[in-house]
Formats: C-alpha cells, sequence, structure tokens
C-alpha cells in the first residue's frame, strides 16, 4: 500500500509543478521555498512541467508518461539519459531477481553465497542449505546480465563456471522444472510461482519484506541534467523512472489444526490457552497478509473433549479457549470441510459441534467456509480485500461428506462429489475416498469456482481429500485439485493425508496436495510431526512466486521452524512425490 501511495504521489506531482510558461529559453520554478525538490508534509514537492523539458538518450520506461520530447539536432538536451554514468546519476529502473528451482529447497542466500555461485564455487544445493543436486545455470541474455556479471565481480569465465543459454524468459521458465536444479536471474516482473524468489541477506524485493533501497541488484541509467531546466527538474525525472517495488499480498496457509487430544492435555500444562502459536511460527502467521488454516474437529463449549488417552481415540475437539491461539497468530479464515466437524468429546451434539465452531471462529473474526447451517452457507466463500485486490475462498470435503455433507434444509459439510450415491452403492463397502476418481463428480465443484473467479480477482480453493500416511496423492486428489486449477483457481491446498505430499505448477497456478499436520498430537511416525507452511506471494492480482517453510511439531503441540537436514529432509519428501505425479 505504502508503494502505491509514493508512486501515485509522483505521478500527481509530476503533473503540476513546473505551470510558469517558458521564459527566455528557461522555464521559470515556482514554489514556497525555493529549493528544488523540497518536501513538506502538507504539500508535494515541485516537479517539472514535462512537456517543457527536452532528453537525448534511450527514454527508460519509467519516463514514458512524463512528456519528454527528443532534443532537436543540434540543441543540448535538458535530461540525458544513458548506460552508464557517476554513482550519483545511476537511478535503478528495475529489479533484478535470483531465482531457483522448486526442487532446490532453497529461498534465501546470503550475498557471499550467492557471488559463490556465480564465481562457480559452489557446484551443488546442499552447498547452500539446500536439497542435494547439481546447480545448472540458466540465462537468457536481456541487459540485466550485465548488472549480475558486475556485481558477482571477477568469475574467472562464464557465470555459475558454465551456463545453459535460453531463448526467451518462456524459455528460461520452461527449464527450470521443479526437478531441474535450476539458478537464474529474471527481471521481478517476469517471475511466475515455479521460480522461487531467493532473499539476499534478509531482503527480500518479491515478497516486500526489507528495505528495498538495499537491494543490491538491478538494472539502472544514469540521468543527468546540461542546462538549468533540466537541473531544476532532475530529482524529480529520477524519482520518475526509479523502479517501485510492486505491490504483495503474502497468503500463509497451514495443515491441519488439531487443539485436543495430548495437544490439548500439553496446551493445558502450559497455562497458556495460546501457547501452541507463541513464538516465531505465530508472528511469521500475523506477520501475513492472509493466514488461512484448516481446523480437522470442532471447537465447542458443549462436550467435554477427550486429554491424552491411549490410541489416540479418534474424536477430534476442542474447547474454545484454544481459539486464544488462533488469534494471536492472526488466522484470518478456516476450513470446516474436514471429517472430525461434527465431533463433540465425551458428548454426541452432531451438527451441533460444526455450528459452534462456525459461531464461534466468526465471532472473533475468523472466516469460514466449508461448512454451514445448510448447502448454500456451506458452499458460500469467505472473500478478502487487502491491497485493492479481491481474494475468494472455497472450502470442500471429500473424506466424510458422504455422512456430514450439508443439504437445502440441514447443517454439514461442503460435498466435493456431487453425489456420493455411486459410492455407497459399489461394493466394497468402504469410505468414498478409497474409491476410483472415476466415481468422483466435480461439476458443482468446479461451477462453484468459475461462478467466484467472476466476481473476485484471485481465487483459492481449500480440499480435505486423499488417503493418511504417504506423500504421494490420491487419483481422486489429483483429478479434483487439477480439475480446480483448470475451472480458475490460482491457489489449490489439500490437506487431510497428516504427511506432507507432492506439489505442483499447473498454468501458472499452484497446487499443494497436502501440508501436513500443523498443531496435531500424532506421533507414530516422524512423517506426522513434519510439514510446512505454503506462502503464496501476489503481485497485485498474478500469483508471482511460492516458499515452503518446514517445521516440526514439538512436544505434540507447538511447531516450530525446521533448518539443516530435517527441513532438507521436509522438503525432499516433497519433492520426491511431486517427481512421482502422473502427467497432466
Amino acid at each position: 500500500m505504502v508503494a502505491v501511495a509514493c508512486l501515485a504521489g509522483s505521478l500527481v506531482a509530476l503533473a503540476l509543478v513546473l505551470f510558469d510558461a517558458i521564459s527566455d529559453g528557461e522555464m521559470r520554478r515556482v514554489g514556497g521555498d525555493g529549493a528544488a525538490g523540497a518536501e513538506t508534509p502538507t504539500r508535494p514537492a515541485p516537479t517539472p512541467v514535462t512537456a517543457a523539458l527536452t532528453y537525448s538518450g534511450e527514454l527508460p520506461a519509467g519516463a514514458a508518461a512524463l512528456g519528454l520530447h527528443p532534443a532537436a539536432a543540434g540543441k543540448q538536451a535538458d535530461i540525458e539519459f544513458a548506460a552508464s554514468g557517476a554513482p550519483g546519476d545511476l537511478v535503478p529502473t528495475g529489479f533484478i531477481v535470483p531465482v531457483a528451482a522448486l526442487g532446490a529447497g532453497v529461498d534465501a542466500l546470503s550475498a557471499d553465497q550467492l557471488r559463490g555461485i556465480l564465481r562457480g564455487e559452489k557446484r551443488n544445493w546442499a552447498d547452500v542449505g539446500g536439497i542435494p543436486g547439481s546447480i545448472r545455470c540458466f540465462v537468457f541474455d536481456w541487459p540485466g546480465m550485465a548488472a549480475v556479471a558486475a556485481w558477482a565481480g571477477p568469475a574467472g569465465g562464464q557465470l555459475c563456471g558454465g551456463q545453459i543459454t535460453v531463448a526467451s524468459f518462456d524459455a528460461l521458465r520452461e527449464a527450470m522444472a521443479l526437478d531441474s536444479g535450476g539458478f537464474a536471474f529474471v527481471p521481478i516482473g517476469e517471475l511466475r510461482p515455479n521460480l522461487v524468489a531467493i532473499a539476499i541477506d534478509g531482503v527480500d524485493i518479491a515478497r516486500g519484506l526489507g528495505d528495498a533501497k538495499g537491494w543490491p541488484l538491478s538494472t539502472s541509467v544514469a540521468v543527468d541534467a546540461h542546462t538549468e531546466r533540466g537541473r531544476n527538474n532532475v530529482a524529480a525525472v529520477r524519482e520518475a523512472v526509479a523502479a517501485k517495488p510492486p505491490v504483495v499480498t503474502r497468503i500463509v496457509a497451514t495443515g491441519d489444526v488439531l487443539q485436543s487430544r495430548c495437544s490439548l492435555a500439553a496446551i493445558k500444562a502450559t497455562g497458556d490457552w495460546a501457547a501452541a502459536l507463541r513464538g516465531p511460527v505465530g508472528e511469521y502467521l500475523a506477520a501475513a497478509d492472509l493466514a488461512l488454516s484448516s481446523l480437522d474437529g470442532s471447537i465447542q463449549g458443549i462436550g467435554e473433549p477427550y486429554l491424552c488417552v491411549p490410541q489416540e481415540y479418534p474424536n477430534l475437539t476442542s474447547p474454545p479457549e484454544v481459539i486464544a491461539a488462533l488469534t494471536l497468530a492472526g488466522i484470518d479464515e478456516m476450513t470446516l470441510a474436514t471429517n472430525h466437524a461434527f465431533d463433540c468429546g465425551y458428548e454426541a451434539c452432531g451438527s451441533k459441534a460444526l455450528l459452534e465452531s462456525q459461531s464461534r471462529l466468526n465471532d472473533v473474526g475468523i472466516k469460514t467456509v466449508g461448512g454451514g447451517k445448510n448447502l448454500e452457507d456451506a458452499l458460500t466463500p469467505a472473500v478478502f480485500e487487502v491491497n485493492g485486490v479481491r481474494f475468494g475462498i472455497l472450502g470442500f470435503d471429500d473424506i466424510a461428506a458422504e455422512d456430514l455433507e450439508a443439504t437445502a434444509d440441514s447443517p454439514g459439510t461442503a460435498p466435493l462429489d456431487d453425489s456420493y450415491a455411486d459410492e455407497k452403492s459399489t461394493p466394497p463397502s468402504e469410505p468414498a475416498f478409497y474409491k476410483p476418481a472415476s466415481m468422483l463428480g466435480l461439476q458443482r465443484f468446479t461451477q462453484r469456482i468459475r461462478d467466484l473467479k467472476a466476481n473476485v480477482d484471485v481465487v483459492i480453493v481449500q480440499v480435505q481429500s486423499g488417503t493418511e500416511d504417504t506423500h504421494d496423492p490420491s487419483p481422486r486428489s489429483i483429478k479434483a485439485l487439477r480439475a480446480a486449477v483448470d475451472a480458475g483457481a490460482d491457489l489449490v491446498v489439500g490437506n487431510q493425508a497428516h504427511w506432507v505430499q507432492a506439489i505442483e505448477v499447473r498454468d501458472d497456478r499452484f497446487i499443494a496436495y497436502a501440508l501436513g499436520n500443523f498443531i496435531f498430537d500424532q506421533v507414530r511416525t516422524p512423517e506426522h510431526t513434519q510439514g510446512y507452511l505454503l506462502e503464496a506471494t501476489f503481485h497485485g492480482k498474478r500469483l508471482a512466486t511460492v516458499r515452503l517453510v518446514p517445521y516440526q511439531i514439538a512436544n505434540r503441540y507447538r511447531p516450530v521452524f525446521l533448518d539443516g537436514p530435517v527441513r532438507v529432509k521436509v522438503l525432499g519428501d516433497v519433492m520426491n512425490a511431486s517427481a512421482d505425479l502422473p502427467a497432466p
């Protein structure tokens, strides 16, 4: 929002300030204090009447709206644009972003590490904290590569010790497949979700984190003045051509949340109802523009929840007090379309548990999807407007909707399937989500996505589907989540497996099949305690880049960010499963 305000203010000011007529071949500047470029809190700084200025050199893209005219032959230009010049004359005109393939497992480097890659001193992603595999440097010959080479310093030959040249940015993106080991540099406007933007020394220009002035890589132009009129207005021209960071919206999604059973016992023992998300993970969620989550149970005050009982008794409900953790972490939305939405602890209360979850979450400002008082309510999206962009979210369940689905006049969850009659009537007798994908009807599902897309800028779909305790998505999950993208969803987030599962980029849209447990008490395997937060960064309405942020659940209730080998292991599980996905 700040970047937008600054840009708008600059453009307005550029149109207003030097309004006097030309006299004796020069402009007479007006302004209360007489200082060029001075600003006060109540009045824009003086700027030029752009139609009066002439220029030489190649006009930068940012100057196109200024109305400058080429200097006549033999006449001195007011403003000169040049490819090089004194440091004080150089203006950054575009941000250059280092990127990695998703399978590299890297989204942040120090400047020294980055230079080490460019100089060919580091040849494997494991050398910089990523997933083991050779670094393959892809290059498209564009002006920014000269700036990259200059910043890298002496490379003793080709960048990265050897590079693969491609013909266009489209070709570069195609080359940067998930398992390619790819590394490249692109203008910030060429980011796409299969290119993981890399932060440098804590500054992340693609995600709007840190001071943009500290970003070390950019294309630039020297802007110099050769006349009095030019000198009076060069500051404003430099401001106009200077690159502005994109308007960034960061969305973070979590895996399944259960503050019950052993998790609930551990939380109660701390004496702090917000303990599960007090600390870095909760702070990270709270810093997102939108934080989305999945309630794999209920939150109600009707029945008494189980605590830490043998065999992890599958009645997943929590007392209302646990909402403190969700509000502390700034959770904005939760899907209720999960198979434990009717759970009520020691008592049975059916759909009342779901309705109370919905009511209690809504009362604290957390919007819900995927469940409600009737089918229409369950299918109603949550809509948010952030940075002038409208985001719409839908939730669906394929795990227990055959029993819990809402109807036209009864409460329940939003069913994924058009009808579960075929699954119920076809032997063997087993939950619908084990049935073949051919039985899954998605007409209502895809129509709801198309309808939402017609009314918002970005569509996000949360789906509870698949089988447990595997990294591989089920055929039904693959069919449904791909269909969501094909119907217009920009981001699709699955859950249910309680393990991390594959990811997929499809038509510049992103699918995550399962993020793993987030707050949960399962410990049967290490994978039950591991997951990742999915961060999707939008530049305006466009999904620009994603990253996976692994964590491990400590003491059966509290997610803690990972570093080192376990982080790499979690990411490796995701990437290995992704490589095994069937062809689109």
